[in-house]
């Protein structure tokens, strides 16, 4: 007997649903259930050719096979949940039983029906958890080891540089998707060598674009920063098409991502897509570069002022960690489409500007800190800066903080975010900033959190005071050592014009007596 098809099986199976629950168990005159009605509903067999049996196998679907460079970096590991979000969804909406409408009508007669749910939940689950591996595939590439339980079961991770041709390519067989995330320079030892920034961010780019290519990759998708548009002036709600780039870079990093950019944008043809997506700032739950970084510096309890010139704050908008993986998907659903832009940069940021240092504020306060704080003028922070980032020039150790991050503290710097709502849709989320009050505060409350917070209090009240005091010390002997610094120059200055007055009336007298001795030689 030959196998129904799946088609033919489906079709029977939606007959039967639409026929009511009397229609379809009835007890005949001998209290056996049996179809009502039977002769006449009953369909005639139905033979099925092994042709018309081929012809109705449905196609197995092509595997979505996604590649994450940087991808044991913390967007990479948010932009992994957000894809399986998706796979599961979609792989959801088509896990539906044979019978799954006969059961719904049924389901009201059985008892127990909150376990019959549940059973029906799990099972569902387990098939979405068994068929994920056939509809999606994800290469996670990183010279860093990734976080211990960070890695998703469904996906691989493969140690090693991405600009590095006998590693890449056989992992870009049959990949249709690149997210091309990682980059150097930005710290550490790299961030002094410009040799380097640009033979992996530019060049490394350049080749893995041409393995790509060669490969059938149909969508890559290149994150870059403000960095590169960035040269010390404000920037106002800044397009991507009011410049390509600054001639002003504060880095290596911003230099070669600069290169980058136009590599991709001009690497983008029909076969394989391209976009850029330039970031500010990411942070948010779990990011270590800026949050942890800003919040183990608040603990310390040496936030004690804020920057401002002529009493103005600098705004800025920086980019949340949700946003940015918004950004990345819909940039990747939209280069799918055949009459979709290509090889074009988008800002991605949150909505509205923020005040670079109040943005904070709430965080600081939920740790336990006073709102007050000093107001110092700008050129305060920035004569730090460069003394710290010389420095660590000089001793070859990484910087607290760079010329760079100051500069993006003290200047404004806002961004259109137009042509990503325009062309890919994007709309972005709420602040991250009271999640991380509730991961980095709220969560911790505690009687021993409540003594930290009072601790913090006091500490950030002596660390003031002291700051006052040494404020107060520094400018009285600034002011003495300029004025013993000034006399002492008045007092070298009347010598040396003394001095020179009493050579000027020698040299005259030299003068004087020299014609009277010719004078009196003469006559």
């Amino acid at each position: 007997m030959k196998r129904m098809s799946l088609r033919l099986k489906n079709k029977l199976v939606r007959t039967v649903s639409k026929l009511s629950l009397d229609e379809r168990i009835c007890p005949d005159s001998t209290g056996n259930f049996d179809l009502q009605n039977k002769k006449e509903s009953e369909p005639e067999p139905t033979s099925v050719t092994d042709d018309e049996e081929e012809d109705e196998e449905e196609e197995p679907k092509k595997i979505w096979k996604v590649m994450i460079t940087g991808g044991a970096g913390h967007l990479a590991i948010c932009l992994v949940e957000k894809i399986l979000e998706m796979a599961e969804r979609d792989i959801a909406e088509g896990v539906k039983s044979d019978s799954e409408e006969h059961f719904e009508r049924i389901l009201p007669f059985f008892e127990h029906l909150d376990r019959v749910r549940k059973l029906e939940k799990t099972k569902k689950e387990d098939i979405i958890s068994t068929r994920i591996s056939d509809y999606l595939q994800i290469i996670l590439i990183d010279l860093a080891d990734p976080e211990e339980g960070s890695l998703n079961p469904f996906c691989a991770f493969a140690q090693g540089s991405f600009a590095d041709e006998n590693f890449m390519k056989p992992l870009l067989e049959n990949v249709t998707t690149i997210f091309h995330l990682a980059a150097v320079g930005m710290t550490g030892r790299f961030a002094r060598d410009r040799e380097s920034c640009m033979q992996i961010n530019s060049v490394g780019t350049m080749n893995l674009l041409s393995w790509a290519r060669d490969k059938g990759v149909k969508q890559f998708i290149y994150t870059s920063s403000v960095g590169v548009v960035f040269g010390g002036e404000p920037l106002i709600n800044f397009k991507e098409s009011d410049r390509d780039h600054t001639e002003n870079f504060f880095n290596f990093y911003c230099e070669s991502k600069a290169h980058a950019e136009n590599i991709v944008r001009q690497a983008s043809y029909e076969n394989m897509k391209t976009s850029v997506l330039r970031f500010s700032g990411i942070y948010g739950v779990g990011e270590k570069r800026v949050t942890e970084r800003v919040i183990n510096f608040m603990k310390t309890g040496w936030w004690i002022a804020v920057f401002k010139s002529n009493g103005v704050e600098a705004q800025t908008q920086l980019s949340s960690v949700d946003n940015c993986v918004q950004g990345l998907i819909k940039a990747e659903l939209a280069l799918r489409h055949k009459d979709s832009k290509n090889g074009q940069i988008y800002n991605i940021v949150d909505r509205n500007p923020v005040g670079t240092f109040s943005f904070w504020a709430p965080v600081d306060q939920a740790l336990g800190f006073p709102k007050q704080k000093l107001t110092l003028p700008p050129i305060v922070l920035r004569v730090l800066a460069r003394f710290v980032q010389s420095s660590s020039d000089f001793f070859g150790v990484e910087p607290f903080f760079t010329v760079f991050e100051v500069e993006l503290l003290l200047v404004t710097t806002t961004f259109s975010t137009a042509r990503a709502v325009r062309e890919l849709g994007y709309d972005p989320y709420p602040s991250a900033i009271p999640a991380i009050c509730r991961r980095y505060a709220s969560s911790e409350a505690s009687a021993t959190f409540e003594q930290e917070r009072a601790g913090r209090a006091n500490n950030f009240l002596k660390k003031m005071a002291l700051i006052v005091l040494v404020g107060h010390a520094v400018l009285y002997i600034s002011y003495f050592f300029v004025c013993y610094i000034l006399l002492a120059i008045y007092y070298i200055v009347h010598a040396i014009g003394y001095c020179l007055w009493a050579s000027i009336q020698v040299f005259f007298a030299a003068i004087h007596f020299f014609w009277r001795c010719i004078s009196t030689f003469f006559y």
